[in-house]
């Protein structure tokens, strides 16, 4: 994660140098974001028993909304193209799942995610239709794992990333300030974990796949 953000960092502050020799229409921006969005994925749980075979396997389907803020800077290039970094600071989790495995039928085990430095480097690129434009960018994101296991073993943290795409509007205010409203599509690669135990014992393999997620976003923007 700290890699992608110093090598986007470094991109945009590089190309601003490389073409400030021969352009004077470099506009640096920062803003700040609220983020009213929607995710989904399937997930699979394979539990061993001790001999180290496949007792039971579950499929579920599951989905959830969450409201969050971001930061971003951004690097204009002319009129037309924008290279920025996006950084969602807060975090954003998942509701936390409960499974009843104690014959008095009491919560047994419960677990829940956190996704983590949720950063994403993209382009934006604006069309010839007032303060319409294009957004495309590439995210990755650190998954904690909650979890409060019957057993006592703990599922592994994992991290994934995935690509991001959606239109939005800039409105012009005043003194260089703007307002965006767009909304946006993202796709995640899948991600597996498992509880830490040996594949010839009762090892129990999760894997997360078909992530995607929605959102709109209302940004006010301070350009330079």
């Amino acid at each position: 994660m700290k890699k992608l953000i110093i090598v986007a960092v470094f991109a945009i502050f590089s190309a601003s140098s490389a073409m400030s020799a021969g352009l004077t229409d470099i506009t640096p921006s920062v803003g700040i974001s609220y983020n009213n969005a929607g995710f989904s994925a399937e997930g699979n749980e394979r539990v061993g028993s001790d001999t180290g075979t496949t007792q039971s396997t579950t499929d579920e389907h599951g989905a959830f909304a969450e409201k969050y803020g971001s930061i971003f800077v951004e690097a204009g290039f002319g009129d037309v193209l924008s290279l920025g970094l996006e950084y969602v600071p807060s975090g954003i989790s998942t509701p936390t799942n409960t499974s009843r495995e104690r014959d008095s039928g009491t919560d047994g085990s419960s677990v829940s995610a956190d996704f983590e430095d949720l950063t994403t480097v993209y382009a934006k690129i604006n069309v010839p239709l007032g303060g319409t434009y294009l957004k495309f960018g590439f995210s990755q994101v650190d998954v904690i794992i909650n979890e409060v296991m019957e057993s006592g073993n703990t599922y592994k943290d994992v991290n994934t990333e995935g690509y991001t795409a959606g239109i939005g509007y800039a409105h012009e205010i005043a003194n260089g300030f703007s307002i965006r409203g767009e909304v946006m599509a993202s796709q995640f690669d899948d991600v597996q974990t498992d509880n830490g135990v040996a594949s010839t014992g009762n090892r129990n393999v999760v894997q997360v796949e078909s992530m995607w997620g929605a959102k709109g976003t209302v940004s006010l923007v301070k350009s330079f």
